[in-house]
């Protein structure tokens, strides 16, 4: 649809109401026909966005996939079904072929795993039908999704703490799993936003109060995925050592990695308050920022410390990046806090 701007005036009827008439081709073009409702939406701006309300609820975008054997390589398929959920998809129709049939279990799971609302609909031999069933933004909040994964990413913290004092096998895996979870809300919600950049109306209905947040939220959701692979690499750091890291690291340094690991809980608490419903001053976000740079500082110096000891180079080396790993953990909270501080100032 291409329409030029046009300039109404405003009128006056019943003697008190004031009334402006709607673009004939743009109404046209709508089919808007009299009784039809329309939501008008003030902006921060003081504009009013005036949407049809038989637009809002259009039918469901499909995307159809024809699985060659090309698209089959590698994680080719992969990469290509997660754009077409990011960029607002909500049927997924794939076809396959007799060398490719085998691709249907890898969509599957991938759907199980990183497409959160994704359900197989219908199924034949060669082919598969995947749908979307949550609406965004209504269904669910950017702040939600945020702090499920603030709390998702809480009690994957909790347990590697318990897994550097005990070594259980179990729990380092159930933590490695449990990332799974993260990357589910982390696409949701690169799915939301990339849907808000596209249109003002779900922007609005987001309660989202300034579009320029869009890009905040963006770093922070990314940046907390981040901070979850990190507490993975832990885990499977502790996995590959095993009872060599008690055996191996003097526990007073192993004592330091657990009070650093709390510092980064102590952080993430802070973070999850300020985006529920007790949101943080700027003064209380630049006092994080400053003290998980301060942390991470501080735990760069650690790596290399083991050389003091008699213990293997593969320890020290296992020690070093479980070290590092908790050193991004913080420098990424400091990056979450300087987007928090951004969203206080574009909408205070």
């Amino acid at each position: 649809m291409s329409l030029e701007s046009e300039t109404r005036r405003i009128q006056l009827t019943g003697g008190s109401t004031l009334i402006v008439s709607l673009p004939k081709e743009w109404a046209r073009q709508l089919n808007l026909q009299p009784g039809d409702e329309v939501i008008l939406l003030p902006q921060r701006d003081m504009s009013l966005l005036l949407v049809p309300k038989k637009t809002i609820r259009s039918a469901f975008s499909e995307a159809k996939i024809e699985v060659t054997d090309e698209l089959a390589k590698g994680d080719r398929l992969t990469r290509i079904t997660l754009g077409y959920y990011l960029a607002g998809y909500d049927i997924f129709r794939l076809f396959f072929n007799q060398n490719t049939i085998g691709m249907k279990k890898d969509i599957k799971d991938i759907a199980r795993r990183k497409l959160t609302g994704v359900e197989i609909v219908d199924e034949g031999r060669n082919t598969l039908t995947l749908q979307n069933l949550i609406n965004v933004p209504g269904d669910i909040s950017i702040n939600d999704i945020v702090l499920k994964i603030v709390r998702v990413t809480e009690s994957m913290l909790d347990d590697i703490k318990v897994a550097l004092s005990t070594i259980d096998k179990n729990i380092l895996i159930d933590i490695v799993e449990r990332d799974n979870e993260v990357d589910r809300f982390y696409w949701l919600l690169n799915r939301m936003l990339k849907k808000l950049t596209t249109s003002t109306y779900y922007a609005s209905a987001s309660g989202i109060k300034d579009p320029r947040t869009i890009l905040d939220y963006a770093l922070i959701n990314k940046s907390l995925e981040r901070l979850s692979d990190h507490i993975v690499q832990i885990a499977n750091e502790l996995l590959q050592v095993g009872q060599q890291y008690i055996m191996g690291i003097p526990k007073e340094q192993r004592d330091k990695v657990i009070e650093y690991i709390d510092k980064v809980m102590e952080l993430i608490g802070i973070l999850s308050r300020s985006l529920s419903s007790q949101p943080s001053s700027v003064n209380e976000i630049n006092n994080l920022i400053d003290l998980a740079r301060e942390k991470a500082r501080e735990v760069r110096g650690l790596q290399g410390s083991l050389r003091e000891y008699e213990t293997s180079p593969s320890i020290i080396a296992s020690f070093d990046s479980i070290l590092y790993s908790i050193a991004r953990m913080l420098e990424y909270i400091s990056d979450i806090g300087e987007a928090l501080l951004n969203i206080n100032i574009e909408v205070g």
